[in-house]
């Protein structure tokens, strides 16, 4: 049996993507018979257990959790936590530093009560991986696991002075010291290997945590659905677009629906579709899988061309869902051949507009005849959460045997 310390930003009970991965690590970990204790950031300090493991929640005194949350807050321009926060970014790249320090603290403290064979910290922010690589500094001995995820120094959205003087730095750190590697896809783990290539490096992706839809149901409308939320390139305006145009040249119905479900930017609709598209606020996980399978007929993803590796959380959620996928992403990256490896939808350039059409008019004659696509079950069950994780601890049974 191991005794495994995870420390992440990000835990449950946070809505996101980010949460959902960690859920899993320390839930599945635990029912295979290990020891899971698990540092995550709260709204105020607090020891407890959630599906057997031990957490302990360490308050971010600079910007907490609900404070975040709260809209009303949110759209003050200057507060004394906004300047603190913003100056912590530009002087040390992490508004959470404190808290970071704070989860070195209470690691340290349980390193000195028992001893932890493993200890798997999440990025992003950068502060879990400090605390991880601290813990090191300090003497402890272990066996680190630097989750990933995303892309560090190769993300696109940060800038090149961000990214040259400053997070590669931290990268180059992090790979060198690391004995495992995770992201979720093999082009982002190329680039790493890139880096630095003596670390060792693990695909384990995200995946879902719901039992498979078999049966299908068909609105009474023909039904388009996005569930979450558009930022920086990731918008609907080609998939607006392309609709738009199907409506007015009467290739489909003149009360075929979209639903926006969890969206919080402001959107463009065209005039002519105004009273089609509907947005509906966020809602807890668990209600939008119900969504998912029950109120839409097309689940629709989005990314623009030229950033590698994007599988987006959304597509193994919608996988398990039995409802066609159409993704608006390169037809040549990861998303491209998981949905023709699993048979469960269709890829198109963002960018390309009639490409788009023909995929809804595609997926309108699904609706309009009532076909079920030929997914392969079998490739699809091995995105659920368990079977990523075990990956994982197949890997670490390989290489921590005696433990």
């Amino acid at each position: 049996m191991m005794n495994i310390l995870i420390i992440s930003k990000y835990f449950y009970p946070r809505n996101s993507i980010a949460s959902f991965r960690i859920n899993a690590f320390a839930k599945y970990i635990r029912n295979a018979g290990h020891s899971v204790t698990v540092i995550a950031e709260g709204d105020q300090d607090m020891d407890t257990e959630w599906n057997g493991c031990k957490v302990s929640y360490v308050k971010n005194k600079i910007m907490t959790v609900s404070y975040l949350r709260d809209k009303i807050k949110r759209r003050k321009r200057w507060t004394v936590r906004r300047i603190t926060a913003s100056l912590l970014n530009r002087i040390f790249l992490d508004y959470n530093l404190f808290w970071g320090f704070r989860v070195f603290k209470k690691a340290n403290k349980l390193f000195k009560e028992n001893r932890y064979d493993v200890v798997l910290s999440s990025y992003m922010p950068i502060s879990p991986h400090l605390a991880a690589l601290n813990l090191q500094l300090v003497g402890h001995k272990f066996f680190w696991i630097a989750d990933m995820r995303d892309e560090m120094s190769k993300h696109p959205y940060f800038s090149k002075k961000y990214k040259s003087a400053y997070i590669a730095i931290y990268e180059r750190l992090f790979l060198k010291n690391a004995d495992l590697v995770l992201s979720v896809s093999k082009p982002i783990l190329d680039d790493f290997r890139k880096m630095h290539s003596s670390s060792n490096y693990l695909e384990v992706r995200n995946g879902y945590d719901y039992e498979e839809v078999y049966d299908v149901n068909f609105q009474s409308k023909f039904t388009m659905g996005y569930i979450g939320q558009f930022y920086d390139k990731i918008k609907p305006d080609n998939w607006f677009h392309a609709f738009s145009e199907l409506i007015s040249e009467g290739r489909i119905p003149k009360d075929s629906i979209i639903k926006i479900i969890g969206n919080n930017m402001k959107i463009k609709i065209p005039d002519n579709i105004i009273n089609n598209v509907f947005e509906i606020e966020s809602v807890p996980h668990d209600e939008a899988i119900r969504i998912s399978t029950t109120e839409v007929d097309v689940l629709v993803m989005i990314h623009p061309l030229g950033r590698k590796g994007v599988y987006s959380g959304k597509i193994f959620d919608y996988l398990a869902t039995n409802k066609p996928i159409l993704a608006l992403y390169d037809p040549d990256d990861v998303v491209g051949d998981l949905l023709r490896e699993t048979r469960a939808g269709f890829t198109v350039k963002e960018s390309d507009i009639e490409g788009i059409k023909s995929m809804i008019l595609k997926c309108y004659s699904i609706w309009k005849n009532r076909e079920v696509l030929p997914r392969d079950w079998n490739k699809i069950k091995q995105c659920r959460r368990f079977n990523q994780t075990k990956i994982l601890l197949d890997y670490l049974s390989e290489h921590l045997p005696n433990q």
